[in-house]
């Protein structure tokens, strides 16, 4: 009996240690939140990426893009193609909390496919842009951008936090 009882506690350390190494991977694969401000991150960002075909927009053309309320968000930035054929979009959103990463990452995928799906066949250059596009959620900050320096736009986001 007692050698039964011993090995029942062997499997329940074993399988208390394996939650408990579960648990800190998941803690640590987390980003932490970042305290830098979205106006910081913004300047690194658009100094690293090309702003030539790109306009500051709204929160009514985010509504309409993206389906995001800009006042859920502790901050949002918005650069928009300046005609129709640009595709070149930059958006960075410091998020209230982590539980809104899901809601992004999803708009920010529609997003993308609906532009792919509506250059795919005849713009080349385009749809390059919208298949070479990064999409990076640090912690709190989330980043879509669709550009020709979109690597390096990354790289300063990422420093930037």
């Amino acid at each position: 009996m007692r050698e039964k009882i011993g090995n029942n506690l062997k499997v329940v350390n074993f399988v208390l240690i394996a939650l408990l190494i579960v648990f800190i991977a998941r803690l640590l694969s987390g980003g932490k939140a970042s305290s830098t401000p979205i106006e910081t991150v913004t300047a690194e960002v658009t100094s690293a990426a090309d702003l030539t075909n790109l306009t500051q927009a709204d929160s009514q053309k985010l509504k309409k893009y993206y389906g995001l309320n800009a006042n859920d968000y502790d901050g949002v930035t918005f650069y928009l193609g300046n005609s129709n054929m640009d595709v070149d979009e930059i958006l960075i959103v410091r998020m209230k909390d982590t539980s809104q990463e899901n809601t992004l990452k999803d708009a920010m995928q529609k997003r993308i496919d609906t532009q792919t799906q509506s250059f795919e066949g005849y713009g080349v250059s385009q749809t390059k842009l919208l298949k070479d596009s990064v999409m990076d959620v640090q912690g709190n900050y989330a980043l879509l951008i669709v550009n020709g320096k979109a690597a390096e736009a990354d790289e300063a986001f990422r420093k930037s936090l």
